[in-house]
């Protein structure tokens, strides 16, 4: 967002408003004197105050402005910025075709003589100015998904310290082998850790996890045969197995 002074004669005050109003709207924050000045408050220092605070100072000129003492004065405090900062401070736009005063002629101006073009026009002002903030609503939305995302996260954070808590209990009992093929098992398919934490078991010393019993059944189912059927039948594991099989069948279901 940037700050414009609109340094403008009080017969272009029609223009002068149209065009606060449409930088308003795209975010940037206008300076214009009957929005600033108060009652009893002196011109010559609030005008300066605005002058030093703002980024640019934005020439509206006319016929009248060119000839207004007070513009000229707003002009040259701001000519004399651009020359100590080094960068561009005064931006005209023109109003009515009239002839460009001698320390801004050369400078690329806004045309606004017509009427057409304004939106064009403010277009290009506005990419000058560079990108503005959001609006003060966009901010109230964002501050508001901010709020709901951080509420989210937090309440993400209690599942998953539970479903660990529902882990750390599952797994209690089971043997150093049997975790560590769990742990292996569950970063490879990580869908399968509910199944994996509760229903994997050892037949015959040998860790039984999901994934390997689907293989097991799928390589049975197209070979006659497995070397796990025996371990399971040797270590009496079928009702392990068929509970992990029924625990799978009720995840694919849903």
């Amino acid at each position: 967002m940037s700050t414009v002074f609109l340094s403008h004669s009080h017969a272009d005050k029609p223009f002068a408003r149209k065009l606060a109003a449409s930088l308003r709207a795209a975010g940037h924050g206008v300076w214009i004197d009957e929005a600033e000045i108060n009652i009893g408050d002196s011109l010559v220092e609030k005008i300066r105050e605005g002058l030093d605070q703002v980024d640019y100072v934005a020439a509206i000129l006319s016929s009248a402005s060119i000839d207004s003492p007070w513009v000229t004065r707003e002009l040259d405090i701001a000519s004399n910025r651009e020359i100590e900062e080094g960068r561009v401070v005064v931006l005209p736009l023109l109003v009515e075709k009239v002839d460009l005063p001698g320390f801004l002629k050369g400078k690329f101006y806004g045309d606004f003589t017509d009427e057409s073009q304004y939106d064009h026009i403010v277009a290009l002002l506005n990419r000058q100015l560079g990108e503005p903030d959001p609006k003060p609503e966009a901010k109230e939305e964002i501050e508001a998904l901010k709020a709901a995302l951080a509420f989210a996260q937090q309440k993400a954070k209690m599942h998953e310290e539970k479903a660990q808590q529902h882990a750390s209990l599952a797994l209690i009992g089971k043997s150093d082998s049997l975790k560590s093929a769990i742990k292996r098992a569950n970063e490879e398919h990580p869908t399968h850790a509910a199944i994996n934490n509760i229903h994997a078991f050892e037949a015959a010393g040998m860790p039984v996890v999901l994934d390997y019993l689907l293989w097991a059944i799928g390589k049975a189912a197209r070979t006659g045969a497995h070397q796990l059927d025996a371990l399971i039948t040797v270590d009496n594991k079928w009702d392990d197995a068929t509970r992990m099989m029924q625990a799978y069948s009720d995840v694919i279901a849903q």
